[in-house]
């Protein structure tokens, strides 16, 4: 890249002055005054994530889901999956156990159901993450079907889908404390 007096990058200078490379010619400095590909993303660093969000929302306008598993320990009816729905506004969350990723669509549409009875209201956003269980036709369908917006998460930022993920670790720590106090 060029400095803003026109001279090249000071290892690039080196290296063309000392013929520390073989082949390396450049004839003209101003046509390597921009930045590959591989030095922008050598260069870039991620923005941390805020602290809180600052965003309100009325009952039922998101509901945010998550899913965690396989467990590597069964529960006791087999269970290997946990699903997790929490409406914004309120934090209320909705926690269900599966034996398998496939039974995440009906269970998603059984939890929406049951919030919007309960609160008379219909749900206008789900968010999620982009994992197959909740990328998929019956998703699809089911928000088609039902006028609400499927919102994704950008991959591999978990941090992005906070509320869910916080409650999948309060479900795993209230469950903790169940197991402890059997023994008691």
């Amino acid at each position: 890249m060029a400095s803003s007096d026109g001279a090249l990058e000071p290892v690039i200078d080196l290296m063309l002055h000392n013929q520390i490379v073989n082949g390396l010619k450049i004839d003209n400095p101003k046509d390597f005054d921009h930045l590959c590909n591989g030095c922008t993303n050598g260069k870039s660093y991620w923005l941390p994530m805020p602290g809180t969000s600052t965003s309100q929302y009325s009952k039922m306008e998101l509901l945010v889901m998550d899913l965690t598993g396989p467990m590597s320990v069964p529960t006791w009816d087999g269970f290997l999956y946990a699903l997790v729905v929490v409406e914004v506004s309120y934090r209320y969350a909705v926690g269900r156990l599966s034996r398998d990723k496939d039974e995440t669509g009906p269970t998603i549409h059984n939890i929406v159901t049951m919030l919007e009875r309960q609160s008379g209201l219909k749900a206008h956003q789900l968010r999620s993450d982009n994992g197959t269980e909740f990328i998929n036709t019956t998703m699809s369908q089911f928000c088609q079907r039902n006028g609400i917006i499927h919102e994704t998460t950008v991959p591999y930022l978990p941090k992005q889908n906070g509320i869910a993920e916080r409650a999948i670790a309060v479900f795993y720590v209230c469950r903790a404390h169940q197991e402890f106090n059997i023994y008691l």
